[in-house]
């Protein structure tokens, strides 16, 4: 059950923790060369609402059906986490998930949404596979009158909240990204190159990373990002991109990373230039995995900043669950560098090696 497997995020709010730019998105920039800003704002009081309603007693929803209609579900070990906590809220409160697996393929999420209107479900999860076509199966959902929460990726062009949804619960906004590369980028003393490896080229996860990029650089004019390509979150397609790029900018310090597996590639990429990662070459990662926490703890990376994807859906369902026993939507966004995992552990998204005892990876 959730109270024992994760007694931190049950654990009290009311302590007050400074954290940093995790509480609230960097402003934007006034440079021309800056993409239009999509910054997510935190709600003031969406979190505070979920875990008052878990603290106050969970409900037993006695049956209630819920879809689980999501991108991915056991792909990779986000995606297992965040399935693994959403069937636990789901069992806490007494419902009955079936899940909806998209596997990021548009049409098939769009399909399977509108499979489960057919089927009848009281309420619906949707983590859409992305922004415009998730808006589509949104829609499709939403003509049933039944309570849908949003989690992991916003969608219908908002940054964040989307209205007439009962919740949304996400970390990987463009503010996010945002805050994890100005954060990497404020280490440069001076000119600084910097690398970037991202995600898949086209996917609406790229397309915020990229616009944070360059959005950072604005704000940082000491910094040149010299090699900007995509990874494919494959360790292999990193390390291919990292070593080609320090061989032909050999002075670059610093490389940022959307994710913690692809990092791995990224590590080795230094070490066959010769190079040593964390030292010579600074790492800046996203994740928060077991692993990338042990190779900031090891020194090889300097900081992997926290995703929960555990928590992501178990808030979800929650709200969903509120909803379905109380009628109250959970309006605004739920940011989850504001959960208890946070809060109340490291009191930053960006684990470093003086706080990763504090920090407590699910995956």
């Amino acid at each position: 059950m959730f109270s024992k497997k994760h007694a931190a995020v049950l654990a009290s709010v009311g302590v007050a923790l400074m954290l940093g730019a995790c509480t609230a998105p960097p402003s934007s920039t006034d440079d021309a060369s800056a993409p239009p800003a999509q910054d997510a704002q935190a709600s003031a009081t969406a979190m505070d609402e979920t875990l008052a309603f878990i603290d106050g007693g969970l409900p037993d929803l006695e049956g209630a059906s819920i879809a689980y209609i999501v991108e991915c579900a056991t792909q990779n070990a986000f995606c297992q986490a965040r399935w693994d906590g959403a069937q636990e809220a789901a069992e806490a409160v007494g419902a009955d998930m079936t899940l909806f697996d998209g596997n990021f393929d548009t049409n098939a999420q769009q399909a399977q949404a509108e499979d489960a209107v057919l089927r009848d479900f009281d309420a619906y999860v949707l983590a859409p596979v992305a922004d415009a076509t998730g808006c589509a199966a949104y829609e499709v959902l939403a003509e049933t009158g039944k309570p849908v929460v949003n989690i992991n990726s916003p969608m219908c062009g908002n940054a964040d909240f989307t209205e007439g949804t009962t919740g949304f619960v996400a970390m990987q906004t463009e503010s996010f990204f945002l805050e994890h590369v100005s954060n990497a980028f404020a280490t440069c003393e001076g000119e600084c190159e910097v690398i970037a490896v991202g995600g898949f080229v086209g996917s609406d996860l790229f397309t915020r990373w990229q616009n944070a990029i360059q959005r950072a650089a604005a704000e940082f004019p000491n910094v040149t990002v010299v090699a900007d390509q995509p990874g494919n979150f494959d360790s292999s397609a990193a390390l291919s991109v990292v070593e080609d790029a320090l061989l032909a900018n050999p002075n670059a310090e610093l490389v940022v990373s959307s994710w913690d597996d692809m990092t791995r590639g990224v590590e080795e990429g230094i070490r066959a230039t010769g190079k040593t990662p964390g030292e010579d070459v600074r790492i800046y990662s996203v994740g928060g995995t077991v692993y990338g926490t042990d190779q900031v703890v090891d020194g090889a990376w300097n900081s992997t900043s926290v995703l929960l994807p555990y928590e992501e859906s178990y808030f979800g369902v929650i709200q969903l669950a509120r909803f379905l026993s109380t009628g109250e939507i959970t309006e605004g966004f739920t940011y989850l560098a504001e959960s208890p995992a946070v809060v109340d552990g490291p009191g930053s998204i960006f684990i470093t090696p003086e706080n990763a005892d504090l920090f407590q990876p699910q995956y």
